[in-house]
């Protein structure tokens, strides 16, 4: 399956992924399951991925970087609303990373 990276935190090792057959989010946690663990995937990177359900979440294995020859971007739509060259998502959640989301959400 192909998906975009809405979210990934390499410090923590997980990741937000939004796939093709538009269904619920894929989580991903832990290096263990990326093909190549000597890079994290971050907000815009297309990935290909097999997923398995446990519970009521789905979570990504075999996780592998698709070739692209520009970074994509994340659509405006759920980018920052506060500040453009901000790195936070805004969906689906905000990660506080810069000073404006820090005090709108944090």
């Amino acid at each position: 399956m192909i998906g975009v990276v809405l979210w990934g935190k390499e410090e923590s090792e997980t990741a937000v992924i939004w796939c093709e057959d538009q269904a619920s989010m894929i989580y991903l946690n832990g290096r263990r399951h990326l093909r190549d663990a000597s890079w994290w995937p971050g907000p815009g990177d297309l990935v290909e991925l097999d997923n398995e359900i446990s519970g009521n979440r789905r979570h990504a294995r075999r996780v592998s970087r698709l070739p692209q020859g520009q970074k994509a971007k994340v659509p405006q739509e759920i980018r920052c609303p506060v500040d453009p060259s901000c790195t936070s998502l805004s969906f689906p959640v905000c990660d506080y990373t810069c000073p404006p989301c820090k005090q709108r959400c944090g």
